[in-house]
């Protein structure tokens, strides 16, 4: 893709709190030499693959960009350095109040004590690393989704609109029937009304997709200005649901799951049993909270399954009316309005089929997240 300097940086709760916030220009954070000229071909195009996410986050997403900046100029203080200064500064006050009974000394000895455990990860650059890359992974994640959004958001515009001509024929057919006598004004106002509706329908969704369009580019380094071309999403594989295994893929999750991992960190760096006991507790709730997840994820594999499935059958069933009803129409048997029901539902049907498609994809992707350690 095309990079010029972004103007608009992203902002994702914790991500915005760990990383410098100030807009950068959109250079790769990968030296020229790290990379092949076609790989760097690939990424610098206009073009976004879904393929690609993954890789344009690290190298161009603002947030990450920052958060990286940040860590390579991160105090390296060992976190034992850290906490001694706590502690250095609880045992002055402490010495200070033996000599001048002052009770606010005690509040300060007291709370550099408790900085000293409070930031058991000041100081841990491992923890750190562990940090922005859970806040990359999950901007990769949430990039994903919103091109999957993208394109289920472009299929049920293109119901609405098909429904749209429906209902635009039906106030051509009921003002017909008004002038013989067989409808009233107020059937006319109704089947205008609908008209209408789904007009207002059809522009929020055409802002819709347009925000979820922005919001990704951004993502991925582009200005909100730009119009890169989106590439259709991958097919769905449906062996990645047989090779699925809930009790080997938890414990490969337990292993990668990022939030797991600091919490580890903050238990082991503990100075106190008191404190490290309430940080156990932490993990081992971690750690049942993952293993809920990932089944909870795969039954959620299952039921989207069984719903692109149905919405399949469903399209097959709408398939065999339309091609009755297209031959009907040709024998004149019936009329125009009848036929362009059986093909709206065909098109309603067909649409339906390809969002179940990628509800699907997403289902599976979220699947593989939750055993690369992203909740």
């Amino acid at each position: 893709m095309r990079r010029n300097k972004l103007k608009v940086p992203i902002a994702l709760g914790v991500a915005a709190s760990l990383s410098v916030g100030i807009p950068v220009s959109a250079v790769a954070r990968t030296p020229e030499f790290g990379k092949t000229a076609e790989e760097w071909a690939r990424l610098r195009d206009n073009v976004l693959e879904y393929e690609e996410i993954e890789d344009l986050v690290y190298e161009y997403n603002t947030t990450v960009l920052n958060n990286a900046l940040t860590y390579s100029r991160e105090n390296a203080r060992d976190r034992r350095e850290v906490a001694a200064d706590y502690l250095e500064a609880a045992d002055n006050a402490l010495t200070a109040y033996e000599y001048t009974s002052d009770p606010s000394l005690l509040v300060t000895a007291n709370q550099a004590e408790q900085a000293a455990e409070n930031n058991v990860l000041e100081g841990d650059r491992t923890a750190s690393m562990i940090g922005y890359r859970q806040i990359e992974k999950g901007i990769a994640k949430q990039a994903q989704t919103a091109m999957n959004t993208y394109y289920q958001l472009q299929y049920q515009l293109t119901a609405l609109e098909k429904n749209r001509a429906l209902l635009e024929a039906t106030v051509t057919s009921v003002q017909g029937r008004k002038s013989q006598g067989m409808a009233t004004q107020a059937d006319v106002l109704n089947a205008q009304q609908s008209v209408q509706s789904a007009d207002a329908q059809i522009i929020a969704m055409k802002s819709q997709i347009e925000d979820t369009r922005q919001n990704l580019i951004i993502m991925l380094g582009w200005k909100q200005g730009d119009t890169p071309e989106i590439r259709p999403m991958p097919i769905v594989n449906m062996d990645r649901i047989t090779a699925m295994n809930v009790e080997e893929d938890t414990q490969k999750a337990l292993a990668a799951d990022y939030t797991l991992q600091l919490d580890q960190r903050k238990m082991n760096n503990s100075l106190t049993d008191a404190n490290r006991n309430i940080y156990k507790k932490t993990v081992d709730e971690d750690k049942q909270k993952i293993a809920a997840a990932v089944s909870d994820g795969y039954q959620k594999v299952i039921q989207a399954k069984s719903n692109y499935e149905e919405a399949i059958l469903n399209e097959e069933v709408e398939t065999k009316n339309w091609n009755a009803a297209n031959i009907k129409h040709q024998l004149g048997t019936i009329s125009a309005m009848e036929y362009l029901q059986a093909e709206t539902a065909l098109v309603s049907a067909q649409m339906d089929r390809q969002v179940k498609n990628l509800e699907l994809f997403q289902a599976m992707e979220n699947y593989d997240w939750l055993i690369k350690g992203v909740r």
